[in-house]
């Protein structure tokens, strides 16, 4: 209830989620908590977004960058345990890397409550969705079930279980046709790490999304396998397949697991549709589908048949071969401006991504991306993938993640405004007093590089390369010198006249 303590020994203080800790002690990001007052940093909008036992939810724009956010503020008052489940939301919140997982940017705590900067869905929830539909066409159900299915591949590979897998958890990024939108998993309130063998046993959840398991016995991730079964149920028959009066009857039947296709509707599903369903809806943890299994269905890869013929742009691949080139701070910035881009700034990359990544797990392997190279003409035998792949992976995970992936392919003549540099720089400017010292870059680039192969380039010699006045610190203008110094055209002084609300306003947000 006072300060608030080092979030990996608040989450290695539960037994439960030990793991975690040792996930945050690899994984190099850049959310953080933020000091000084958020109103310092923010312009709310006075629309409240949303409202809950958790607290508010309201937009605010980051008055140096331009971007918006959901600032999502909640009471320190609600006791030990309360606070504790909170840090252990944020611990997990910082970790996730994936296009269909909310990204968390930054955090703030006053002495009466903590306040998250979280990316902003303006197009409500996927339950929102179901209510005014009733039924998705089944072309609509598919391409939402994988979407839910990706991000839960993501998650299991990670050994992460939700525990709360449901339609209110589900929001879309904008507000266009299901075709053309995103959708992105929210709350890791009950999510818990559950590494291989290991299983968990608290009964937490929504009634209807259940697991059998859930209600009563052990389990492990296999639990969010069966709520997204009962969530494509709904989807396709507009009713859950475990109707009761109360969820106290709710759990009995799921419970027992006794279900069936019950209603006219499903004589206009076709049998792939009702064949996923049955192998999501398995009584037996060990025979239900997983997250591959399921996005490896004749269902699903009808959709993705198109997608899956796509290539990697020539452009991409050279992006990623030239990024090796670039020294260690241009690196860890190039990933602290991808965390900060919105969807329309990255959706063709973030396509490319996807289709690169044959497996769905959210990482790129050596195999994939060799793979994407063949598709695209060009001679992959000229490209050294493991290289390539040592160069772009910060985190030492022997694969390229999602940020990974959008800091070396992004197109910096498009993204990279003053606005979003200048909350780049700010990262690395700990003091805040307009200049980074050797000792902050240090600060920093250990937490980017501790664990990166082939980065021998000392402080010194980026204080050299960058340091052009010799002043012995990088001011701003130096370290926008160095980020817009691959763009052509326009010189980086002339640049810096792009505000984040002059041509290049909608930067930000993903």
């Amino acid at each position: 209830d006072g300060a608030w303590p080092g979030l990996g020994a608040a989450c290695a203080a539960c037994a439960a989620c030990a793991a975690c800790a040792a996930a945050c002690a690899r994984a190099p990001n850049f959310v953080r908590r933020a000091d000084g007052n958020i109103s310092d940093a923010y312009d709310f909008d006075a629309q409240l977004l949303g409202e809950g036992a958790f607290g508010s939810v309201f937009q605010g724009r980051h008055r140096q960058s331009g971007v918006i956010r959901a600032i999502k503020t909640v009471p320190k008052g609600g006791g030990r345990e309360a606070n504790l489940a909170l840090r252990r939301e944020i611990e997990i919140m910082q970790q996730m890397d994936h296009a269909h997982i909310v990204r968390l940017f930054d955090f703030y705590e006053d002495r009466r409550s903590l306040h998250l900067a979280m990316e902003l869905c303006e197009g409500g929830t996927l339950f929102d969705r179901i209510a005014k539909a009733r039924r998705f066409p089944e072309d609509e159900a598919a391409l939402v079930t994988r979407q839910i299915l990706r991000a839960a591949s993501y998650m299991h590979s990670n050994h992460l279980a939700h525990r709360d897998l449901k339609p209110e958890n589900f929001l879309f990024l904008g507000s266009g046709g299901i075709q053309d939108d995103v959708l992105k998993l929210t709350d890791f309130g009950l999510a818990r790490y559950c590494p291989l063998g290991q299983m968990l046993r608290s009964h937490v959840g929504t009634p209807t999304y259940m697991a059998p398991q859930q209600v009563s016995g052990t389990y492990d991730t296999k639990c969010d396998m069966w709520s997204i079964g009962v969530i494509m149920y709904i989807l396709l028959s507009g009713k859950p397949p475990f109707l009761a009066d109360t969820e106290f009857e709710t759990l009995d039947k799921v419970r027992l697991g006794q279900w069936k296709f019950a209603g006219a509707c499903w004589g206009q599903v076709s049998d792939d549709a009702k064949s996923l369903v049955k192998t999501l809806l398995r009584m037996s943890p060990k025979l239900r589908a997983t997250a591959e299994d399921a996005l490896d269905h004749a269902w699903i890869r009808s959709l993705a048949s198109r997608a899956s013929r796509r290539s990697i742009d020539a452009e991409v691949v050279g992006r990623l071969r030239s990024f090796e080139t670039h020294n260690r701070l241009k690196r860890a910035a190039l990933g602290i401006v991808a965390r900060d881009l919105d969807d329309s700034s990255i959706r063709p990359l973030r396509q490319a991504f996807e289709a690169l990544d044959k497996n769905q797990d959210g990482k790129l392997s050596a195999a994939e991306i060799n793979e994407g190279i063949q598709r695209s003409g060009l001679e992959a035998c000229s490209i050294d993938i493991e290289r390539l792949i040592a160069n772009v992976d910060a985190n030492g995970s022997g694969a390229v993640d999602y940020a990974e992936f959008l800091a070396a392919t992004l197109d910096p003549e498009s993204v990279l405004t003053e606005g979003v540099l200048r909350k780049a720089f700010a990262i690395f400017d700990q003091d805040g007093d307009g200049r980074i010292s050797p000792q902050e870059l240090q600060n920093v680039l250990a937490i980017a590089d501790d664990i990166r192969r082939g980065c021998s380039q000392s402080i010194a010699q980026i204080m050299q390369e960058v340091d052009t006045s010799g002043d012995g610190t990088i001011e701003f203008d130096e370290f926008m010198e160095l980020m817009c110094s691959s763009i052509r055209g326009p010189s980086p002084r002339v640049l810096r006249v792009h505000r984040a609300g002059s041509g290049f306003g909608t930067v930000g947000g993903a």
